[in-house]
């Protein structure tokens, strides 16, 4: 387990990790308060990319990746696969109506 430095190399090497093998990789993010760092760690088994921080403008960045990774995890073709609901069957279903709220001051039974 070696900590990647440049930001830039670790996110390709992130996507290429999640690209290879997207059902086995997982993402771990570990923030250390008594050290204020951020270590964000992809492994799928075999392979694991570390990187280490400790500025708050870098959380932008993991924020960036957590997006990018969530799209492509949303992609799969798994999820393509899936049907949509049918339309007729959420015309089916209705709302209950409002009832009729009584004004005045409440009475303690």
């Amino acid at each position: 387990m070696v900590y990647i430095d440049d930001w830039d190399t670790f996110k390709k090497a992130v996507e290429e990790l999640y690209m290879a093998s997207p059902f086995k990789t997982r993402y771990l993010v570990k923030y250390r308060n008594v050290d204020t760092k951020l270590v964000l760690k992809v492994t799928d088994g075999p392979t694991c990319i570390k990187y280490k921080t400790e500025y708050a403008s870098d959380i932008k960045k993991m924020e960036k990746l957590n997006r990018s990774l969530l799209k492509k995890m949303l992609n799969t073709k798994k999820s393509l696969e899936a049907k949509p609901l049918d339309a007729t069957i959420s015309n089916t279903v209705t709302s209950p109506k409002p009832g009729k709220k009584k004004k005045g001051k409440k009475s303690n039974k």
